[in-house]
């Protein structure tokens, strides 16, 4: 047993943990400034601590399993509904929880690239999983949105993997397969993990022989199991005779995000690959972790699972999704997993070469600059990235969202019913009365702001008579209500930076 590298971790955690901890709750919940799509999660918490409803409200009732409470699912919306029961309602609250997916999401990953690798790898990993892409694990480990709490689920799954390869204890699979089907069920792009899966389980039978048959069996099918499960609670939920109509919707939502399909999206996709630092801090380890899940170990099978994961995510990412870069945050995540020991290995060439200078170092001297400038560049691009995000956190504070539903609080009747877009409104406000455009509206400028393709329909904001509008970050970057506000219909009440209350004039009849 290596003591050494025991003490040597049991050193690190507690200041790991105090730093994560700062990185995390620092100003919050004012950075980053909440907005459209926590809005939508926070609605499923909100709704089921004060209703006991699974369900987005609108002023005309409650949305039942509306698509948006399918795209963050129960992993997230759940735990978060415990908080608000037991300690209140509020956006504060609910950043809480996503600081203790963070830390708990970091320590998984940190293991996970201790096991495959090593103690250096790992810390390595770690720097450059805080520092990029910029809008990554630190940025999205800071709302609460269920990116890092599906990411937690599958590193506990893997781990519980691994440890079934090691041990070959049924009761492993069992978690391992409990875990993964969280995360599926948590955030629904995990289905490309099923396939991963199967192929995983395929390449032990045939080549790494380290789990028995019907354990990889199992852990298949307890995963399917609980997305089973989820599919019936739906049913549940929706009844027989509007599930097919549910299923309708999420399927319609799935054409224009997650199987969009449209070739002119893949140039910008790819672009976002190189931008964002993917083919440099991500590639060279994959690679490693390809060339070395040649060895029959648990451990080559772990490797090997992991780099066809992020393998098919990002040709997913790039050729069927929408290409918001959000949607790369699982494979780059995950990937970083590999890149500690990609740059712990071009260190240790360069070590190697210098010690050898006097033997045969012409030849080595076009791969040693190579390396010195990959590792120097990577090293200098992680540290500033690293320094650029803690500035962030410590002086973008906004609370824009806070202010304008502090004057909506205190000027406008409970019982008034708003127009909105702006979801992020209503935990604020809620003892509001709203109504939000359904989620089909959601899809419609999805594929006109996205595609350009444009649906050729105009929303009626007046519908259900509402008196005030609010046209917010959301609605404003849609064009959602610009039509109709160049139409005369509103006087503007207050602007408060990018939220605008307008007072709807009286319709005449």
């Amino acid at each position: 047993m290596d003591w050494k590298a025991i003490n040597l971790r049991r050193l690190f955690i507690a200041p790991a943990f105090f730093f994560l901890l700062v990185l995390g709750i620092y100003n919050q919940p004012y950075y980053p400034v909440t907005w459209f799509d926590e809005g939508l999660a926070l609605q499923g918490s909100l709704n089921l601590v004060n209703y006991g409803q699974y369900a987005m409200r609108s002023a005309e009732g409650f949305r039942t399993l509306d698509q948006p409470l399918i795209a963050n699912g129960p992993g997230l919306i759940i735990p978060m509904a415990v908080v608000f029961k037991v300690f209140g309602v509020g956006l504060l609250q609910a950043r809480v929880v996503a600081v203790v997916f963070f830390i708990a999401a970091a320590w998984m990953f940190f293991r996970i690239s201790s096991a495959l690798y090593s103690l250096p790898s790992a810390l390595i990993s770690m720097l450059l999983l805080l520092s990029a892409p910029d809008e990554g694990f630190l940025f999205y480990g800071r709302q609460a949105l269920g990116n890092v709490p599906a990411l937690m689920y599958f590193f506990i799954g893997f781990l519980f993997y691994l440890a079934l390869g090691k041990t070959k204890q049924a009761y492993y699979a069992i978690l391992a397969g409990l875990f993964f089907g969280l995360a599926l069920v948590t955030k629904g792009q995990y289905w490309i993990f099923v396939p991963v899966l199967a192929l995983a389980i395929t390449a032990d039978y045939f080549y790494y022989k380290q789990i028995r048959p019907t354990y990889s069996i199992l852990v298949l099918a307890v995963m399917l199991a609980c997305a089973a499960l989820w599919f019936g609670v739906q049913y549940k939920l929706v009844g027989a005779e509007n599930f097919d109509a549910h299923i309708a919707a999420l399927n319609s939502s799935a054409e224009v995000t997650i199987l969009a399909f449209r070739p002119g999206r893949i140039p910008g996709n790819i672009w976002y690959l190189i931008r964002s630092g993917f083919l440099f801090f991500v590639v060279p380890g994959l690679a490693f972790s390809f060339l070395e899940s040649r060895e029959r170990t648990i451990v080559g099978l772990g490797r090997f699972m992991l780099a066809v994961f992020v393998s098919v995510w990002v040709m997913w990412y790039c050729f069927a999704s929408v290409g918001w870069t959000r949607y790369m945050f699982e494979a780059f995540s995950i990937g970083l997993v590999f890149s500690g020991e990609a740059f712990y290995r071009f260190y240790f060439f360069i070590r190697k070469s210098w010690n050898t200078r006097g033997s045969g170092l012409t030849l080595r001297q076009p791969s040693l600059y190579a390396s010195s400038f990959f590792l120097l560049a990577g090293l200098a691009w992680a540290g500033m990235g690293l320094f650029h995000q803690i500035q962030d956190i410590d002086v973008k504070y906004d609370a824009t969202p806070e202010k304008f539903a502090g004057y909506i609080t205190q000027n406008i009747p409970a019982g008034a019913v708003i127009e909105s877009w702006e979801w992020e409104i209503d935990l604020l406000t809620p003892d509001q009365t709203y109504h939000h455009p359904v989620n089909r509206w959601v899809d419609l400028k999805t594929a006109e702001t996205q595609f350009g393709e444009a649906s050729g329909e105009t929303y009626d904001p007046t519908v259900y008579r509402p008196e005030y509008l609010i046209d917010g970050p959301f609605s404003k970057w849609t064009g959602m209500y610009a039509e109709f506000l160049a139409g005369g219909c509103c006087v503007s009440v207050i602007t408060i930076e990018n939220y605008t209350l307008y007072k709807i004039n009286p319709r005449e009849e």
